[in-house]
């Protein structure tokens, strides 16, 4: 595997719908599985199988304290990373909307 299949690796295992959510609700603090699967209302063995896929990339870490499992983001700049990515999301949605809005009046644009 060459270093550039590695970023795009990266962004195909946060991109899944259902670990974005997870990545969302962790950029917050800390959480365990149970109230991961009590917000997203999803059955556990879902959401420890994209933990198990996310800690594998080094994304969460986990620890253990008597009967439950926490997971948290292995580094800070992880929930920038996602905060960041939501805004630009809203900011490129928007920018589409307007395109398209443009078009649909029956003006023509070139697009890049």
């Amino acid at each position: 595997m060459t270093t550039d299949e590695d970023p795009a690796r990266f962004l195909k295992c946060i991109g899944e719908p259902t670990r974005l959510q997870i990545l969302k609700l962790l950029a917050e603090g800390e959480k365990c599985v149970g109230e991961l699967t009590s917000v997203l209302n999803k059955e556990q063995s879902l959401i420890s199988h994209h933990l198990r896929a996310l800690k594998e990339y080094n994304i969460v870490t986990e620890r253990q304290e008597a009967q439950k499992v926490y997971y948290k983001l292995t580094q800070v700049r992880l929930a920038s990373f996602i905060i960041d990515c939501e805004a630009l999301m809203k900011e490129l949605s928007l920018c589409k909307c307007q395109e398209v809005n443009y078009e649909r009046k029956g003006n023509q644009r070139s697009r890049l």
